[in-house]
């Protein structure tokens, strides 16, 4: 390389002048001060600068400088949001379901919303019934499972006839279908 052509540490007199020696100063740790966080240039030579979020003098105007500058706390999530949580969450993966609430959330209050958050979103999955971690597969865990199914009156609707069509559709075994009759149809207690 030509001695020319050196990226010049800042200070000396010979500060960068074309963009390619600012981005292979920038690569090489040389002259990196303060960056703006919108567009990412150098603010320490920037006497309008705003130094609290950080924003250089033409980027502290934007939209996005308003919400680094005044963060909204994000809003829990509405009933509506919570029903569409409660039937998708199953189907869709994490990332793609919170994208259509923030969606929903930014068409709701405006592109100065704070987005929902990943850890909000586990946090409302891990409400649903049925949807706790690390739920045993043993006897303990179909006893939690069979408490949870009569607490929500579902174990109530379970009849023999259930039963005898759950296993037709997925073929179960004459001793399968015995023991889904005796641990699900247990007599009533006088």
């Amino acid at each position: 390389m030509l001695a020319h052509q050196r990226a010049l540490p800042p200070g000396n007199g010979a500060e960068a002048t074309t963009p390619a020696l600012r981005r292979r100063n920038a690569e090489e740790g040389l002259g990196a001060g303060q960056r703006c966080s919108i567009c990412g240039c150098s603010i320490d030579s920037d006497p309008d600068a705003d130094r609290k979020i950080p924003a250089c003098s033409s980027c502290k105007v934007r939209p996005e400088a308003r919400r680094l500058r005044n963060p909204q706390p994000s809003r829990s999530f509405t009933e509506a949001e919570r029903s569409l949580i409660r039937k998708v969450h199953g189907y869709l993966p994490p990332l793609q379901l919170l994208g259509i609430l923030n969606d929903r959330l930014r068409s709701d209050l405006g592109p100065d919303a704070q987005p929902y958050t990943v850890e909000q979103l586990h946090a409302e999955i891990a409400t649903l019934p049925g949807a706790k971690a690390g739920v045993s597969h043993g006897w303990a865990g179909l006893r939690k499972l069979l408490a949870q199914a009569k607490r929500a009156g579902t174990l109530e609707q379970i009849d023999e006839q259930v039963i005898n069509d759950f296993a037709v559709v997925f073929s179960l075994s004459p001793k399968e279908l015995m023991r889904m009759k005796d641990v699900l149809l247990q007599p009533a207690e006088d």
